[in-house]
């Protein structure tokens, strides 16, 4: 039997540390954010990368339920307002700095990713290297906006930041010729006028899980997939009712787990 939902597009965030779902967790907006930045063109936000080593490239997704969205098939943008410090620690626009809106923009999400280039931002006292983000809908009748931060794995001043204390939005880098490479799901809880799949139902325990994960399903048979957050694929198959899933060697930080195209996260600690 199959549900018909009603167009109603709805943005959540949730600040609940312990919750471990698909919606992703708001931050402080911070001291400086400034209005009317400029639109993002050639998918750049730095105005000129200097520092070759610092060069970061970032692919965005938008998900909801964990299932990447294909915003070309949305009436409505999905409109993400990034701004970071230069390499120095510093912010344009603000303290004197030069008001050339550097290393702030805005950027329009399509189709299923969206790749952007800018530079690993710099530090300052008391706070790791960060992007800020504002997101949501436009053209939407209804939406709420998504205020966040960005931090990256194994920073070290992730430690004395307590802003920075929820591991799903820190981004794990890869590191290239080119520089730096991550990717991040923004996770929305919405309903646009689709119909609902018959759904197999299945748990994934423990979560946040150590050294083993249980999986059980509704089918003996169900396809298993996991992946992190990059899109690596770090097991597919089937898992009898019953049997755990090593994840001892698995590094630390939240991996998506899809069964019959339902998804749900699982952070390994």
């Amino acid at each position: 039997m199959k549900n018909w939902i009603g167009c109603i597009v709805l943005l959540f965030a949730t600040p609940l540390i312990a919750q471990v779902n698909c919606v992703t967790t708001a931050d402080q907006l911070g001291p400086y954010f400034i209005a009317n930045a400029p639109l993002i063109t050639n998918d750049t936000l730095a105005p000129g990368i200097s520092d070759t080593s610092r060069a970061l490239q970032l692919t965005f997704y938008v998900s909801w339920n964990c299932d990447t969205v294909d915003l070309d098939t949305l009436s409505s943008t999905y409109m993400v307002e990034m701004w970071h410090a230069d390499a120095q620690g510093d912010y344009s626009n603000v303290d004197g700095n030069p008001n050339n809106f550097a290393y702030r923009g805005k950027l329009e999400l399509s189709g299923k990713s969206t790749v952007f280039h800018t530079e690993l931002p710099g530090i300052y006292p008391y706070r790791p290297s960060h992007i800020h983000i504002k997101s949501y809908l436009t053209d939407a009748w209804f939406t709420d906006t998504l205020v966040t931060q960005l931090y990256f794995e194994g920073d070290s001043l992730l430690q004395f930041d307590i802003a920075s204390s929820y591991p799903e939005r820190w981004i794990r880098l890869d590191t290239t010729a080119k520089g730096y490479m991550g990717g991040f799901a923004f996770g929305l809880q919405y309903i646009i006028g689709t119909a609902e799949e018959e759904k197999i139902t299945w748990t994934c325990f423990p979560n946040p899980a150590v050294d083993k994960v249980a999986i059980e399903s509704s089918s003996p048979f169900a396809q298993i997939q996991v992946m992190d957050a990059i899109g690596r694929v770090y097991y597919e198959g089937t898992l009898p009712d019953g049997q755990n899933l090593d994840i001892s060697e698995w590094p630390r930080g939240t991996y998506v787990v899809r069964i019959n195209e339902q998804s749900r996260l699982l952070l390994v600690r």
